[in-house]
């Protein structure tokens, strides 16, 4: 019974999966823009002395106007060397700006409340986000802007791992798995229907911001500055939000150095299941049933020397399923350099979501190297 279960939901999928790649091929049809609205790139800082030298490098090289951008950096609570850092820009070039912040706020999440003191700040009628470890192209402010078509609010864009050494075989898995969230991100958005996003690379109006109410219910939430905020956006049905798959709109960031940082990141990641819209809570359970009964039937297949022909059926509709949607996401977001290690990620895949999806409920991950924590601040800014 449970066999055929299984690959009925495993079919299921197939058709879930063929549903989604018509969203990416929608993607190749999006209208752009050459016009250069004032923008306002805003990037938040705590204890970036390490990230941010090269972060803001390549904002100062970016090819837009300068007299139509400016960049807005959050000084967050520092102690390390990232005032000097922020401070050498501000005096050298005159885009640069910086808002310093040194107190704590019960109801206000770190980041979301320096985001939120840099929107108020900003003269851009169009926000641009990305963080201290992101590595933007030096197109990259241009080509979002070419997204921005009179009915536009929102733009969102991959953020992809950098693999360095080239060939390093677990940068590679972590590069496929961040890529295959780019890959349900777009497909969605594609669909008109966005499931998610990443802060490291998006954008919107700043009228949209006021519109919604900032973050709204979220804002005390530790994490969500990028989909929830993007679920409060989407619920309203009102607004046009597109995904910039051009190559030039992204932003490179590296994969975290060390497992315990990438457990906590996907724990955080994992934490926000049920502050989604109850739709969207009820399919993220049936996908983690749907891999919870694949897990265990795996298991024991293994265990037992039982590996049924229903599960290696169920298997092969998954895996091809899948193949066939990263295959196309990776072509149209031009990054096929870890689709070599799919077979090993589709295999693992089902057990990641299972232990990840648990104890992200649990409630116990670092933000930032340190545990949860209210947060607040009192903003000085400093031209």
């Amino acid at each position: 019974m449970i066999d055929y279960l299984l690959l009925i939901l495993a079919l299921s999928f197939f058709t879930a999966i063929l549903y989604f790649y018509k969203g990416l091929l929608k993607l190749q049809k999006q209208e752009r823009t050459t016009k250069t609205p004032f923008i306002s790139v805003v990037v938040c800082a705590h204890n970036e002395e390490k990230n941010l030298p090269d972060c803001l490098k390549r904002l100062a090289r970016q090819t837009y106007p300068a007299d139509k951008i400016e960049f807005i950096i959050v000084n967050d609570r520092s102690t390390d060397g990232t005032t000097r850092i922020i401070n050498h820009y501000v005096q050298k070039d005159l885009r640069f700006k910086c808002l310093t912040i040194h107190d704590r706020l019960p109801d206000f999440a770190p980041k979301k409340r320096a985001i939120d003191t840099a929107i108020r700040q900003a003269k851009g009628e169009i926000i641009l986000l990305t963080d201290a470890d992101g590595r933007p192209g030096f197109r990259w402010a241009e080509t979002i802007a070419s997204y921005f078509t009179e009915d536009t609010h929102m733009v969102i864009g991959y953020a992809p791992y950098r693999i360095k050494p080239a060939r390093h075989f677990i940068k590679r898995l972590l590069a496929l798995e961040y890529l295959s969230h780019a890959a349900v991100a777009a497909a969605s958005t594609g669909l008109g229907w966005p499931l998610t996003c990443v802060g490291t690379n998006m954008a919107y109006r700043k009228t949209l911001y006021f519109e919604v109410g900032g973050f709204g219910p979220y804002k005390a939430h530790i994490s969500g500055d990028d989909d929830l905020f993007l679920t409060l956006v989407r619920e309203t049905g009102k607004y046009k939000i597109k995904y910039a798959s051009d190559y030039h709109a992204h932003v490179f960031n590296n994969p975290p150095r060390l497992w315990s940082k990438f457990l906590h990141q996907r724990l955080r990641y994992a934490s926000k299941g049920f502050d989604y819209p109850a739709k969207v809570t009820f399919a993220l359970i049936l996908y983690y049933l749907f891999n919870a009964i694949f897990s265990v039937k795996t298991i024991l297949g293994i265990a037992t020397f039982s590996f049924s022909s229903f599960l290696a059926l169920s298997w092969g509709v998954k895996m091809l399923a899948e193949f066939l949607f990263m295959n196309k996401a990776a072509r149209i977001l031009k990054d096929m350099r870890s689709l070599i290690v799919f077979p090993l990620v589709s295999f693992l895949h089902p057990f990641y979501v299972v232990f990840f999806g648990a104890l992200g409920q649990l409630g116990y991950f670092k933000w930032a190297e340190e545990k949860i924590e209210s947060s607040v601040q009192n903003p000085v800014i400093n031209k």
